[in-house]
């Protein structure tokens, strides 16, 4: 089973980033399969990543 979960980040800010819910399927065994990531808009203070992630049954 494999889900993709959306990342973002900007500078200065911590909104709900997604990074909680990729450690939280960590912590139940999952693994991550692949990164992508790039800025996001104009500024490079900002960015995105798409993480997938899967758990071997």
């Amino acid at each position: 089973m494999e889900k993709i979960v959306w990342v973002k980040s900007w500078s200065g800010l911590k909104p709900n980033d997604g990074l909680d819910e990729v450690n939280a399927y960590l912590e139940q065994g999952w693994s991550v399969k692949m990164i992508s990531a790039c800025e996001m808009g104009d500024s490079s203070n900002s960015g995105q990543a798409y993480i997938v992630i899967e758990k071997k049954e």
